[in-house]
């Protein structure tokens, strides 16, 4: 090889252009600095749904072969630009959908400081501080959740399907033995696990990649509240055992997707501890209530799950990809991901390298996006926050009742399913309410019927955008019925 192609010239040159000069770095933050304020300003606003269609996106995208370079002021615009008009807005407080949430300026922060160090977490000798960081967040919120703070275990993950996961491998470690060595060709029988028919159905692929398969997933009835039946459980696991199958799971949902609702964790977990299965609770979303006063008493039955999800990045305003997988027992996760290799740094018997403890071995140090907002706004600053969301929920529900809409759904907490007292057409109001696009909002399934479902995600969501809310959804009724 040429030694001059190892000049300093050419080494500067480089460095450069992959981190800018200081005033290209300033050029660029000013540009970014614009962008945050005028979003900022605009997001009330701002079309919820994407303005752009397919084609004009892939117009955009097309521009790009990547052979050559291109200015980053023409890059960034363009990137911005398909963010602002080629998406939906989760961030607008005219979102009222699914679990995304508005994500607050310090998670943001948190992020780009992340992106800034690039910490790697596979072991504690590379990242002290930050694995540190995260276990006492795990450690913390295992506690509000009633676990024992030094028994407490757990690690951060890219979402509730990891997390639900890491409980499946650690369940199946656990109660079938030989699991971890010899996998599922050793076993005389099925194993098989329960969830409830309302759960988070991402339990059907990671059925699927455990190698258990669909089959093995039993889906649970519920009640008319859409709460897990646990009669119906209880006559589910006395037929499977009956058959030959071999229970090893019960899965509790903390806040369903479809409709806001706490199965009875208190009653299930006693079936579990009867009938020796592994009990975990998905509260990926609302087990943010932990962190209230007020409302943390609807998860009661949670302190004797062995294990819990939660995703902070579903009630709790952190980015995407800040989920949580937190154990009672820390000595859980041992068995199911110990492994040995000759080129990882050693660790040491106090200081646990998280690779040989959870799913994933490079690890980005996700945790920080919630301890920053956490340390700074505090746990009062939370439970503050639910607390009006709820109370904004409430104040939704009402609200339609008083204007010829039936609530379907029952819970406490801020996911309103319902739909119009003379029938209109759930289908027919969505396409009208989305045309408009000015709010947003989905449909769902709830006792067998369909119904339109709004959430509170949003904590940039006020009482006026829940009346215009209800300015959307009766002039859509209105449309419909005039066309119909």
């Amino acid at each position: 090889m040429s030694t001059t192609t190892l000049n300093t010239d050419v080494s500067r040159e480089i460095i450069a252009s992959f981190f800018p000069e200081q005033g290209e770095r300033t050029e660029v933050f000013g540009f970014l600095k614009n962008v945050v304020e005028n979003y900022v300003a605009d997001i009330s606003t701002i079309k919820v749904n994407p303005s752009m269609s397919k084609a004009d996106i892939a117009g955009v995208i097309a521009r790009y072969d990547f052979d050559g370079s291109l200015p980053a002021a023409s890059v960034l615009g363009d990137v911005i630009n398909l963010m602002e008009q080629g998406m939906v807005h989760v961030t607008s407080p005219n979102y009222f959908g699914l679990f995304n949430p508005t994500s607050s300026f310090w998670g943001g922060i948190a992020d780009f400081i992340t992106a800034l160090y690039n910490p790697q977490l596979a072991v504690w000798s590379h990242a002290p501080a930050c694995v540190d960081i995260e276990e006492k967040l795990i450690r913390y919120l295992g506690q509000l959740a009633g676990f024992t703070p030094a028994h407490v275990g757990g690690a951060f993950t890219t979402g509730g399907a990891e997390a639900n996961c890491t409980a499946l491998i650690c369940a199946l470690t656990r109660k079938i033995p030989g699991f971890a060595k010899q996998g599922l060709q050793s076993q005389p029988s099925q194993p098989v696990f329960y969830i409830s028919a309302d759960s988070h159905l991402a339990w059907l692929k990671i059925a699927l990649q455990s190698g258990l398969g669909h089959d093995a997933v039993r889906l649970v009835g519920v009640d008319v509240n859409g709460k897990m039946d646990v009669a119906q459980l209880s006559a589910t696991l006395a037929d499977d055992r009956q058959r030959g199958f071999t229970p090893f799971m019960l899965v509790g949902t903390a806040g369903t997707t479809n409709a806001g609702v706490i199965d009875p964790l208190a009653e299930m977990a006693v079936v579990a501890r009867e009938q020796g299965l592994y009990f975990h609770v998905d509260a990926a979303w609302a087990g943010a209530i932990l962190l209230s006063d007020h409302h943390s008493p609807l998860l009661r039955g949670i302190e004797l799950a062995d294990s819990i999800t939660l995703d902070a990045h579903k009630w709790l305003t952190a980015p995407m990809g800040t989920g949580m997988f937190i154990c009672a027992d820390k000595t859980l996760l041992n068995e199911p991901f110990a492994v040995s290799t000759n080129y990882m740094p050693a660790g040491d018997d106090v200081n646990i390298d998280p690779y040989v403890n959870s799913m994933q071995w490079s690890r980005r140090f996700n945790g920080l996006k919630l301890f920053i907002p956490l340390a700074i706004l505090g746990r009062a600053g939370f439970s503050k926050m639910i607390d009006y969301q709820v109370e904004l929920g409430a104040y939704l529900k009402s609200s339609l009742e008083l204007h010829g809409w039936v609530v379907v759904n029952a819970t406490p907490l801020p996911v309103i399913c319902f739909k119009d007292a003379g029938g209109v057409n759930i289908d027919q109001l969505l396409v009208q309410v989305l045309a408009a696009n000015q709010v947003w909002l989905s449909s769902t399934t709830f006792n067998k019927e369909k119904a339109l479902r709004t959430c509170i995600t949003s904590y940039r969501s006020t009482r006026a955008d829940v009346d215009n809310l209800l300015v959307q959804l009766n002039q859509a009724r209105d449309a419909v019925r005039k066309s119909g």
